[in-house]
């Protein structure tokens, strides 16, 4: 299954990996490897996060990669990425 990413959540991961990779280049890629893996784990369906609705109503689901959590719908043809948010902002979902 392909793995495919919104614009926002493209947005998400070259702010978040950026911004790390600044200050920490290792940690910034050991991070990118983390989130990588889960949504490979994801992408092979051998398991699904619980759904949430984000505040745009939008019915989701989601994983955590701490500090990260994936927020991503299974399509019929791929693993589409909405959003890639650090817990420590200020949460998406109702």
């Amino acid at each position: 299954m392909n793995i495919s990413f919104s614009p926002e959540a493209e947005v998400d991961f070259a702010g978040m990996i950026g911004y790390l990779a600044e200050r920490n280049p290792m940690a910034a890629a050991e991070l990118g490897r983390r989130i990588f893996s889960a949504l490979d784990k994801l992408a092979s369906k051998d398991f699904d996060g619980p759904e949430q609705t984000l505040k745009t109503g939008d019915v989701v689901r989601s994983w955590p990669v701490p500090p990260i959590r994936i927020y991503y719908l299974r399509r019929a043809d791929a693993l589409w990425v909405v959003r890639l948010y650090h817990q420590a902002q200020p949460p998406i979902v109702r």
